[in-house]
């Protein structure tokens, strides 16, 4: 929020809620954000989605993934859906070949 700030006319968090578990925790959050783009005054809506995973070869290391939604607030709902399904898919690569 902090970097968006700098750049935004405002942000506020509409929406917070921890997601996952004990073993895999996580978090979502939704930003509005007010802007301008190239001089004109854009309503955005932001999806953040934060995902921890652990490290496979050393259980006491985590990778934290970051997924990032932005769209106008009148494109938001249209997308949303999508963006939820491309959630459900990330998973950590577990092929020890790659």
């Amino acid at each position: 929020m902090e970097r968006l700030r700098q750049v935004a006319t405002s942000v506020e968090v509409t929406e917070r809620r921890e997601i996952g578990s004990a073993d895999a925790p996580g978090f979502t959050q939704t930003l509005a954000i007010s802007t301008a783009v190239g001089g004109v005054h854009r309503d955005l809506v932001q999806a953040q989605v934060y995902l921890s995973m652990l490290d496979v070869a050393d259980p006491h290391r985590r990778a934290v993934t970051r997924l990032v939604l932005t769209a106008t607030a009148s494109q938001y709902p249209a997308v949303l859906d999508d963006f939820r399904d491309f959630v459900r898919t990330v998973r950590p690569d577990t092929d020890a070949a790659s």
